[in-house]
């Protein structure tokens, strides 16, 4: 073999090396989903980190709603919410993971649902207007205290005018910001988030996701 074909059978090995692409499924992003299966999922008050203090009320209202199709049991806020005031545990971020098994214990939950407002905002310059949502999402065992499952979201909906008045837009780019609701958007963060957890036993697919491919069910934005 030449000079000039090992340098063309080099080449075209990296351009193979450069084409694979590490695709990794659920199983190995999340292996406890798998090898604990937890069935019941108590959902705790969200984690506000923005600046926005409605937020948590928001964010709250929209969770049961968003997480019914993963396949999981979440116990109803009604029953769970007047019990973290009465204990004084409705500030998420003082819970200690001491106190997990306690929630196994009265509740039966396998798993605590922990959501941190990361953005919840409006801005509008001039002509250009936005509404942001960024939401982080973790599953946690009640027994172990060990992070199951985790994902987050960004959502950014463009409120800026298309008139084609300078004035018009500007009016309407302040208006159409302040009055864009959180909450559908809370709920578009929340659903993404969620595409890539591991199916509960509720769920028509469950046990048989654990092959699919995370970057996939992240672009087509639903849980499959």
């Amino acid at each position: 073999m030449n000079k000039k074909c090992i340098i063309i059978l080099v080449g075209i090995l990296i351009l193979l090396a450069g084409c694979s692409v590490n695709h990794q499924t659920k199983a190995e992003y999340f292996p406890l989903m798998y090898s604990q299966r937890p069935v019941t999922v108590l959902i705790l008050p969200p984690e506000n980190l923005s600046t926005a203090p409605e937020a948590k009320e928001y964010l709250m209202s929209t969770l049961t709603e968003t997480s019914c199709e993963t396949g999981y049991y979440f116990l109803p806020l009604e029953v769970t919410t007047p019990f973290l005031i009465n204990e004084g545990l409705y500030d998420t971020e003082i819970i200690s993971e001491s106190v997990y098994p306690q929630f196994k214990e009265y509740f039966g939950a396998d798993a605590v649902l922990i959501t941190r407002i990361m953005e919840w905002d409006k801005t509008y310059v001039l002509v250009a207007g936005k509404v942001v949502v960024s939401l982080e999402f973790y599953l946690k065992s009640t027994t172990t205290g060990k992070i199951l499952w985790n994902s987050q979201c960004r959502v950014e909906v463009d409120t800026s005018s298309d008139s084609d008045n300078l004035l018009g837009q500007l009016i309407e780019t302040a208006i159409q910001t302040a009055t864009t609701d959180y909450v559908p958007i809370a709920k578009m963060a929340a659903t993404k988030a969620y595409t890539i957890i591991p199916v509960g036993q509720y769920h028509p697919r469950y046990n048989l996701d654990q092959d699919d491919d995370v970057d996939k069910l992240l672009k087509n934005g639903k849980v499959k």
